[in-house]
């Protein structure tokens, strides 16, 4: 129980990420945090979890689901949770001193990521318009 423990250093006492809140295909209903203008397309736990350990940061990686995703695939799983604070209280990382710090960092450097960069880009209308007259029934 993360209210009980005052250290934070303490693993249930650190911060969570979803990339719901990075989404910018989310709208603020469906849990983004930051505008869109800064927020990043579809974002992985895998690539927050890269973009802050690459940062210095005690990062790990949950297999949860965020309560307002309806999307129950594996893509859409897992949270983030990043150590802010040390023992004494002092920050973990200079750079970082809030929830949102971390949230603006990791949308900022997602694009910059080798897979982010790399990939062809015609993916997302591979599967359009293949319909036709499916399922319709005969007359007795």
């Amino acid at each position: 129980m993360a209210h009980l423990t005052k250290n934070p250093a303490e693993k249930e006492r650190f911060i969570c990420i979803y990339p719901a809140f990075i989404n910018s295909k989310k709208t603020l209903a469906e849990g983004r945090r930051i505008p869109t203008e800064k927020a990043v397309e579809n974002p992985t736990c895998a690539e927050i979890r890269d973009v802050l350990t690459a940062a210095g940061m005690n990062v790990l990686v949950e297999n949860k689901m965020y309560p307002r995703e309806w999307n129950k695939d594996v893509q859409f799983r897992g949270r983030v949770r990043v150590q802010l604070k040390q023992e004494d209280g002092t920050l973990y990382n200079d750079k970082f001193s809030s929830r949102k710090e971390v949230m603006f960092y990791a949308a900022e450097t997602i694009p910059k990521l080798k897979t982010r960069t790399q990939k062809g880009g015609g993916e997302t209308s591979s599967h359009q318009g293949e319909g036709g007259k499916k399922g319709k029934k005969k007359k007795k």
